[in-house]
């Protein structure tokens, strides 16, 4: 019989719409009736591709006497981390606290008021190891809710306190020298990446390192050329090369349970994705590695062609599973290629994928090396013979039963694919990423309802609000980038239109704090704030980068003053947690070192990409560029009086907001760009 799931949006939630505990979706009704049954509520925070919330779900949660004793023990809620990013902000840092670590499923013990008292992640159905299991956890709780509530709410005022504290500004600066000696000393030299297993992608450090390569100069004597380098090469490496990376269809998945990036946890992210395809197309801006160029347009296609729909969005994820196993549409018997293949085509697929027998997963191969490996050794495969027997072998593949694809498009990822799309177009001029970004963002903000505010996710054309401050966040760095890549004023003009939104919504001018949770929206007990970068950069960073850039290049003293205000407050989270506040210490050294040089582009429109292209200024660390064609209306005070010469794209290169003589000669602006 289904419970109360049935109706909801969220894929996550209606796989749960048949078990027989009886869910509840997060809504006041839930803990109404806790309150009147007097029960403690339990929580269950998943996603749709997350391996472990599958096992509990078959374990737990399909077992009738697990349910019967929720269900008249408990009052049940199940929530979708992606639709509500808000609620998990919440729990996931209340769970650190209770337990000392987090992870997904999350599964928490609540008041009737929300305060939650007792959490862990995955419980299982029987006892293993130290891993209690989930009956005897239930058991515990019932115990403790009706014979030590006074402990219990002790529990539950000391998180409460914790949740509502803010670090205050001390006389702190950024050590730039120990975050690179931390950034150094978690650098695995043998395997590439950060940390011990299991190991994660990390673009929150690998953003740093590309941002450190483009400005070395200023820390060429806390860190070597030579050392970023090795980070940034060898991690990008043995990722691509590693079974982290799905060497048939393209793109990563979201880890690995070992410390070479061999067996992964099969589920793929479109987060990952979207930041991997940045990161490795401004990488091979830097290194001119063909592999690097190979993996970013790799990841790139399959999210075209694997994880979006012709004029729409993209999709937040694929399942770890197919066919109730882990990995099974991935990997392969060796036997199963004497069907597929010729002799020849056999002995290449084994040197290329590093195919054996005994295999390197339950006897099985996940296909490691592949084209990466073979791009960078330079050996003498044809590379035609390579794109068949990948073809052969995807074609195969396809037969199989794909694993489940979660179609919601969440506002905050498809910003960050806008954004990796015009890296892509930055670096090789190709217009279908540039065409693709604007059809994305065009879908997205179709979806802009009355009150002028973004959904959070679109699923089967159908939205659902409110968005988080990560939506507004990734989706306005989107629009920065393809104005950039366009110079078309709209785009700028709804990034403004936005960012005004956000402060409406988002920000606090008492705390200085800019909140997960629109200050509309009343069904949390406490405003969630994601100050630290994980899985990606903070929101908060995000958007305080996104004011920045906006009010430097219009001179918005409000922005600007915000920006202040923020970045003062935030030296102490720096200063306590320097691992996971990179983004922040990056836009702190970025406005530190800002020489304020901006180029104003007013345009004919007409060939502006063949105008980008000469004059080379979108990796220019040291300047900000916009523009807008010369019919494009704006009530920008910097397009004052700026205006066309003799009918030719005219440039204003101004700092700190006084401009040079305006010229419409490319030679002419080039040099004084050079000469800043």
């Amino acid at each position: 019989m289904p419970n109360n799931l049935q109706n909801e949006n969220s894929p996550y939630l209606l796989q749960h719409s048949d078990n027989p505990v009886n869910w509840y979706p997060w809504s006041e009704i839930p803990f109404d009736i806790a309150k009147k049954l007097d029960r403690p509520v339990f929580l269950s925070i998943g996603y749709s591709s997350c391996h472990w919330c599958h096992v509990m779900e078959e374990e737990s949660f399909t077992d009738l006497d697990t349910a019967l004793y929720l269900n008249e023990n408990f009052v049940s809620i199940k929530v979708d981390r992606e639709e509500r990013p808000d609620i998990d902000s919440i729990y996931m840092e209340a769970l650190q606290a209770l337990s000392g670590s987090g992870g997904w499923p999350a599964s928490l013990f609540l008041t009737p008021d929300k305060i939650p008292f007792f959490a862990g992640t995955y419980f299982p159905l029987i006892q293993r190891g130290n891993h209690p299991n989930f009956m005897s956890v239930l058991h515990s709780i019932v115990e403790h809710y009706k014979n030590k509530q006074e402990t219990i709410f002790e529990i539950g005022d000391q998180i409460k306190q914790m949740l509502n504290t803010n670090l205050k500004n001390g006389s702190h600066n950024i050590d730039i020298e120990n975050i690179l000696e931390s950034i150094k000393t978690s650098f695995d030299k043998e395997n590439g990446g950060f940390h011990s297993a299991p190991k994660f992608p990390q673009p929150s450090i690998l953003e740093f390192l590309i941002f450190l390569k483009n400005n070395h100069l200023l820390y060429s004597k806390f860190i070597s050329n030579k050392d970023i380098d090795e980070m940034i090469v060898k991690s990008l490496y043995m990722m691509a090369t590693g079974g982290i990376y799905d060497q048939l269809g393209g793109g990563f998945h979201r880890y690995t349970v070992d410390s070479k990036w061999v067996t992964p946890h099969f589920e793929k992210m479109l987060y990952d994705n979207a930041l991997l395809s940045s990161i490795y197309t401004k990488s091979y801006d830097f290194y001119k590695y063909n592999w690097l160029n190979f993996v970013s347009d790799d990841v790139l296609k399959y999210l075209i062609t694997e994880m979006s729909e012709k004029n729409k969005g993209f999709f937040s994820a694929e399942d770890a599973d197919s066919e109730g196993k882990e990995g099974k549409f991935y990997v392969w018997e060796s036997s199963e290629f004497n069907n597929i293949l010729d002799c020849k085509e056999i002995k290449l697929a084994k040197n290329i994928f590093n195919i054996s027998d005994k295999g390197n997963f339950e006897g099985k191969n996940i296909l490691t090396g592949g084209y990466p490996n073979k791009l960078n050794t330079h050996t003498n495969e044809n590379i035609i013979d390579l794109d068949k027997l990948r073809i052969k072998l995807i074609n195969s593949r396809n037969k199989r039963i794909p694993p489940f694809k979660d179609k919601k498009i969440i506002t905050a990822w498809n910003g960050m694919v806008i954004t990796g799309l015009m890296n892509k177009y930055f670096s090789n001029s190709q217009h279908k990423y540039l065409e693709k970004a604007k059809k994305t963002a065009n879908y997205i903000y179709s979806y802009i309802n009355k009150n002028n505010e973004l959904p959070r996710y679109v699923i089967n054309d159908n939205p659902f609000y409110p968005a988080t401050l990560e939506d507004y966040a990734y989706f306005i760095e989107g629009l920065i980038e393809i104005h950039k890549g366009t110079l078309d004023y709209k785009w700028l003009d709804l990034a403004i239109e936005l960012s005004d939104k956000v402060l409406q919504l988002y920000y606090d001018d008492f705390s200085h704090i800019m909140f997960d949770s629109s200050k509309d929206l009343k069904d949390l007990f406490v405003r969630p704030k994601s100050i630290y970068d994980n899985p990606y950069s903070s929101p908060f960073s995000k958007i305080t980068e996104c004011l920045y850039y906006l009010g430097s290049i219009t001179n918005n003293n409000n922005y600007l003053q915000i920006v202040d205000r923020i970045t003062k407050d935030i030296l102490s989270y720096i200063k306590n947690v320097p691992m996971h506040t990179l983004s922040w210490t990056r836009l702190l050294e970025s406005i530190k070192y800002d020489q304020k040089n901006h180029l104003v582009i007013i345009h004919e429109n007409k060939d502006i990409d063949l105008l980008l292209k000469t004059l080379e200024i979108n990796n220019n660390p040291n300047l900000f560029y916009f523009g807008k064609s010369i019919e494009s209306d704006s009530n920008l005070e910097i397009f004052n009086d700026k205006k066309l010469i003799e009918n030719k794209n005219t440039f204003y290169l101004c700092k700190s907001y006084t401009c040079n003589l305006p010229t419409n000669s490319i030679s002419e602006i080039k040099s004084q760009i050079k000469n800043m």
